[in-house]
């Protein structure tokens, strides 16, 4: 009997700290982050397939990479932007988005991140997408939002998969 009741004490206190990390913000961030980093890069192979042409990462050009969600404005100082379409599109993991930080305004072998969005949509909706990341308010994000943001995610990703 008491090594029964020991174990639902365990399991007891196990799921109760759960339930504190499911309320924590850190926690769901990093739970939704590469859900939603996921879903983008599919997304923009589906949408690079539906056009005829290879994905290319948005700062350099190159097709066929490991390509990543590259941030236009950084998740840790424009947090409201974290989950924004807008605010991502396909790079480079290595060369772009890490080893470039992100390649903005590119370099001499690369056309940088900004010149990429102008390629890839023209220049009215390339300001528009810049304009738009500049002047978003900020947010303060809840952990249930985060939660139903996750399962949306998912949803899409599993419907994403089927088109690839």
């Amino acid at each position: 009997k008491a090594k029964k009741a020991r174990s639902s004490e365990i399991k007891r206190v196990k799921q109760k700290l759960k339930d504190l990390d499911r309320q924590s913000l850190k926690w769901q961030h990093r739970q939704t982050q590469p859900v939603f980093n996921r879903m983008r890069v599919l997304q923009e192979k589906v949408r690079f397939k539906s056009i005829g042409k290879e994905p290319e990462c948005v700062s350099c050009g190159k097709t066929n990479m490991d390509f990543c969600c590259g941030h236009f404005k950084t998740v840790g100082a424009h947090s409201e932007l974290r989950y924004d379409e807008y605010n991502t599109h396909l790079q480079c993991n290595r060369y772009c988005n890490k080893g470039l930080s992100g390649n903005i305004n590119g370099n001499k072998t690369t056309r940088g991140y900004i010149q990429g969005l102008i390629d890839w949509y023209g220049e009215d909706k390339a300001n528009h997408i810049i304009d738009y990341c500049k002047s978003k308010p900020s947010k303060k994000w809840a952990w249930q939002e985060l939660e139903e943001m996750r399962k949306g995610f998912n949803a899409e990703i599993r419907r994403l998969e089927k088109l690839l």
